[in-house]
């Protein structure tokens, strides 16, 4: 067959928001950025003339926010609860999760290895058998494989960037209103 009648190649690398080398992704990562960095900024602008970040009088300044609060009745113990209640909420959020996923048998995978060493990692469903001899019911997992095993690998979710964020921002709002108010 001749190189004018070869089937064209089609580049099918996968997502367009992959990491990669080549120019295109780096075109397009940087577009990215820079379209929610303007999408940031379009939302910032409002709230700086409306006075939030105290530049400009307006009825967000944190001086007015503070009258209207207090004239509702909020006081420094209400808004201590209230970041004291995101602080935890952000440190034990993936606790609980995680407690819970392991408790009804989800984000668990086989953890029976081939002959390289290599574990099968197939989703598994925990079910609850009795032993033939004994008559004791043990906890069996059971991959889409077929494998049975007596244990399987749980995964567990890890807290990310804005969880962390959101902890230490609630965290210094504490000290805040602890120290200098």
């Amino acid at each position: 067959m001749s190189d004018n009648m070869k089937s064209p190649q089609i580049d099918n690398q996968g997502s367009p928001f992959r990491r990669g080398g080549d120019t295109k992704d780096f075109f397009r990562q940087r577009m990215t950025g820079f379209g929610l960095t303007m999408i940031v900024m379009g939302v910032c602008f409002p709230l700086y003339y409306l006075g939030l970040f105290g530049g400009v009088e307006g009825p967000l300044t944190p001086a007015h926010l503070g009258e209207r609060l207090g004239g509702m009745g909020v006081s420094k113990t209400h808004m201590l609860m209230l970041f004291l209640s995101f602080l935890i909420f952000a440190i034990t959020w993936n606790w609980i999760y995680n407690l819970v996923s392991l408790s009804i048998g989800s984000r668990m995978t086989c953890n029976k290895t081939d002959t390289h060493g290599i574990p099968c990692g197939a989703p598994v469903r925990r079910r609850r058998v009795a032993r033939k001899k004994t008559g004791d019911v043990v906890t069996q997992y059971v991959c889409t494989h077929g494998h049975k095993r007596p244990e399987a690998h749980f995964h567990p979710v890890k807290k990310g960037t804005v969880s962390h964020t959101l902890w230490v921002i609630s965290l210094t709002f504490c000290v805040i209103i602890v120290c200098l108010s």
